[in-house]
């Protein structure tokens, strides 16, 4: 049931991601989607946490993230189509550039090394110190999400 709650735990996560795109780039309201996919993830962090028979609420969420993401299609089909097509652009310029591939990765990895890399790099180099910002905030987020994980049905 903890593989489930995980499986869950990231099919949630590419929910809000999907329909944050769908907020940015159509004229439709999907702020209600995106409201009850957050609250979701966090009821499915603190059901995994809490172990015994609440697990079995993740079924529950497993299914209403894989109705949202169909749902996404009836809210706007053309943009829908958009992101997913933008997926494999985002990967190839994302993992090509071999150099800010490898600050990218040590400061998700090491993210206070990447907080203090954009701050040192802010004037000077503007462009990699985003990057290394944009990338410590997600690593402080991936690391809290998996100590969250790890440490919740242990404790």
């Amino acid at each position: 049931m903890i593989a489930l709650g995980i499986v869950t735990l990231l099919l949630l996560v590419f929910t809000l991601v999907y329909y944050a795109y769908l907020a940015n780039h159509s004229e439709k309201d999907v702020s209600f989607f995106m409201s009850v996919s957050l609250i979701m993830l966090v009821m499915n962090l603190a059901t995994n946490t809490a172990g015994g028979g609440i697990l079995g609420i993740s079924w529950l969420y497993f299914a209403v993230a894989l109705i949202f993401i169909g749902v996404g299609f009836a809210v706007d089909t053309h943009e829908s189509v958009a992101f997913y097509q933008s997926i494999g652009p985002w990967f190839k310029n994302t993992f090509s550039n071999m150099k800010l591939f490898g600050w990218q990765v040590l400061s998700s990895v090491l993210f206070p090394a990447g907080v203090i890399l954009y701050f040192v790099w802010y004037n000077k180099q503007g462009v990699l110190a985003r990057e290394c910002g944009k990338c410590a905030m997600w690593g402080l987020l991936a690391w809290a999400m998996l100590l969250w994980m790890i440490l919740g049905p242990v404790l």
